[in-house]
């Protein structure tokens, strides 16, 4: 793992790193269908358990490789002139990928994404503007009985996601202060998917959950 920092002046950041990370015996699942001697061998009846699948776990001969890298900016605009002062912008960026053996057994992990956002803060105010980034996340693998007919590598597929936030607090006295929160205020849908290589994009969707924005508002202070 490298990284390389440069500090601004007062307050700011600008880093950039990568990483590598190799691993062996990692675990695998196979899955096939229940054979009569698979049976036998257990003594379980084929009329009952004829019709599941058998999962098997096993290590990997081969060696299993995580490699990615991210970039992080921070900082308060102090050049800005006064009318303008206290701005303060932030946002960071990550990818990885998995290769090697175990890469179709790696499910929920995050190949890409985003944060960012800016702030103005004031001696009677201040406002926060926030975005997250979510991209598309492989689920676990489809392994029911006749997927095999619509395709191999079947898996499930969290959409990509962007939400947005917008807080802020207005002091409307010494000890007393209006303030808002705004959580997903463009309405991101949370989608689920499920393809493979040679599914139509017009196939791929599963559901969507609606979530809406949450809105809070109120008062706080110190008494």
């Amino acid at each position: 793992m490298v990284r390389l920092e440069y500090y601004f002046p007062g307050v700011g950041v600008l880093s950039a790193g990568a990483f590598r990370r190799d691993f062996e015996d990692f675990f695998a699942q196979s899955n096939a269908a229940a054979t009569p001697e698979f049976l036998a061998l257990f003594g379980l009846d084929p009329a009952v358990y004829g019709d599941y699948d058998v999962a098997t776990q096993y290590n990997l001969s081969n060696t299993t490789r995580i490699e990615g890298f991210d970039l992080n900016y921070k900082q308060a605009l102090t050049f800005l002139p006064s009318w303008a002062r206290g701005v303060q912008v932030f946002g960071n960026l990550s990818r990885q990928r998995v290769t090697g053996g175990a890469a179709d057994f790696f499910s929920g992990y995050q190949p890409k994404g985003a944060n960012g956002g800016v702030s103005l803060t004031r001696p009677g105010y201040n406002l926060r503007v926030n975005f997250n980034y979510q991209g598309q996340r492989r689920q676990g693998a489809v392994t029911a009985n006749g997927t095999d007919r619509i395709g191999p590598s079947i898996y499930n597929w969290r959409d990509d996601r962007l939400y947005i936030d917008v807080l802020g607090e207005i002091a409307l006295r010494r000890n007393l202060a209006f303030f808002f929160n705004l959580r997903n205020v463009n309405g991101q849908k949370d989608r689920v998917l499920i393809y493979g290589p040679s599914t139509p994009a017009n196939a791929r969707f599963r559901q969507s959950t609606d979530f809406a924005s949450l809105w809070t508002f109120g008062l706080k202070g110190s008494f």
